[in-house]
């Protein structure tokens, strides 16, 4: 029995937490902390005990696309607009394209208030891990544990939240680090990486052909919310993504570097 069938079990027991289970907490950006051991916030759970609790980071609802304003899910106002784009680029890990990454900003109105938002979509192809960089060079499906973007030095007081359609993968959890599974002490479970507030990590799971039969082609959109002084630049900068392969079920850990919109 895997963690979730059992506590699904256990509040079937209980009409109190039957209860409890069917009532999703209110979708709604949460605060990451720019201080302290408390590294991570806990949204979906951990790689040991998915889904503890329902709806912490998770927004539902459309936003702007286009050249058209419109709300945002999770945020007030309904004069949000798409600010700029870095969409349909290559993720290519050792000369094999293995995924496409959308990357977008959006602004409310005028005000200093964006939002930096991406997401991955994997395609059906084998990469084969280096040599010897890696110890095992069999040709596989990546997988990406970590969604790592940087530029929010100096910023404070940021809100991330997660946007998930049908077959996509959440977020477990999020703070300011830029250490990913299996690169830090407690890890998978602990939420204390070192702290590093120039990056945002979204620690995720998403493989089309998945070795834990949890497979998701897909990531959601994971989004930031930043306060900035001054508008930022449209240009993507390059190193501004970082796409990590963790090993979680023995993988090469493995990094992708890509270009991306900055604060």
């Amino acid at each position: 029995m895997t963690n979730q069938q059992g506590l699904g079990a256990r509040l079937a027991l209980t009409g109190i937490g039957l209860a409890a289970a069917a009532m999703p907490a209110q979708a709604a950006f949460e605060t990451i902390t720019d201080s302290g051991t408390t590294v991570l916030k806990l949204c979906q759970g951990t790689e040991a005990n998915r889904n503890p609790t329902t709806g912490v980071c998770k927004v539902t609802g459309n936003f702007p696309t286009g050249s058209g304003t419109g709300t945002f899910p999770g945020l007030s106002g309904s004069n949000w607009a798409v600010y700029a784009t870095n969409n349909n680029q290559a993720v290519i890990a050792n000369g094999t394209t293995i995924g496409n990454l959308d990357d977008r900003i959006w602004r409310r109105g005028s005000t200093t208030e964006y939002v930096f938002g991406f997401r991955l979509q994997m395609v059906n192809t084998l990469w084969t891990p280096p040599s010897p960089a890696c110890a095992v060079t069999t040709p596989d499906y990546f997988e990406v544990n970590d969604m790592f973007r940087n530029g929010f030095s100096g910023l404070t007081g940021l809100q991330i939240a997660y946007r998930q359609g049908t077959a996509e993968e959440g977020a477990w959890f999020s703070g300011r680090t830029s250490q990913g599974l299996n690169q830090y002490a407690g890890s998978p479970d602990g939420l204390s990486p070192t702290r590093a507030n120039d990056w945002v990590d979204f620690r995720t799971d998403v493989n089309i052909d998945d070795p834990d039969s949890q497979s998701n082609a897909n990531s959601s959109w994971m989004f930031v919310r930043v306060i900035l002084s001054t508008p930022p630049s449209s240009s993507a900068v390059a190193n501004a993504i970082r796409l990590r392969q963790g090993g979680e079920e023995g993988q090469c850990q493995f990094s992708v570097n890509l270009n991306g919109l900055k604060p």
